[in-house]
């Protein structure tokens, strides 16, 4: 069951490339960079995701990324999802996230999956959201 919504980051795309392993499938990688709040500390974030494409369109991405907190805390996150058109000219992923952390502020986070929606727009602006599900 979906529960509380447990954070929200803004940001941006901050590089993007192609990429092929050994005569494998072509996939796009991309990193971006946000900030927001997650269970109400301040947080910065950085992650890294390739997608695919799929069969019945859209793409499958996978990916992971590290949390900052002001204080230095951090959690190491990992997540795949799969994409879908947008509201408007961008593109939308959603998906599901498990975080690793000691920090006492967001350790809750431990013990559940995190759902996750993140809006791209054309000029590589992200929309990140998070829910806890339980």
């Amino acid at each position: 069951m979906i529960g509380e919504m447990v954070g929200e980051l803004t940001g941006n795309v901050v590089g993007k490339r192609l990429t092929r392993h050994y005569g494998g499938d072509l996939k796009i990688e991309r990193t971006i960079e946000s900030q927001g709040k997650i269970l109400d500390t301040e947080v910065t974030f950085m992650a890294t995701f390739w997608s695919k494409e799929r069969p019945q369109g859209g793409m499958f991405s996978k990916g992971n990324g590290i949390m900052m907190t002001k204080t230095g805390e951090k959690a190491v996150l990992h997540g795949s999802g799969i994409s879908v058109q947008g509201k408007g000219p961008g593109w939308s992923m959603r998906g599901i996230r498990y975080l690793q952390t000691s920090s006492p502020a967001l350790s809750r986070l431990n013990d559940v999956a995190l759902v996750f929606e993140i809006e791209f727009d054309p000029d590589g602006t992200v929309h990140d959201r998070m829910w806890e599900w339980k």
